[in-house]
């Protein structure tokens, strides 16, 4: 992939997004283990881009 940049900071934003929706659901109050599951696995990944992203930055 030519601009893995771009890419990585979208797939940040998506996760950070769909964590955001967990939590959301998680504070409704109507919620399952797998809910918490994917908002733990979501803010994981979206941790892991932006430290990616950070490493790969010139300076």
């Amino acid at each position: 992939m030519k601009n893995q940049k771009l890419f990585r900071i979208a797939l940040a934003f998506a996760c950070f997004v769909f964590a955001g929706l967990k939590a959301y659901t998680i504070a409704q109050g109507e919620y399952t283990w797998m809910d918490v599951f994917f908002l733990i696995a979501f803010l994981g990944f979206g941790i892991m881009y932006l430290v990616v992203l950070n490493k790969t930055r010139k300076p």
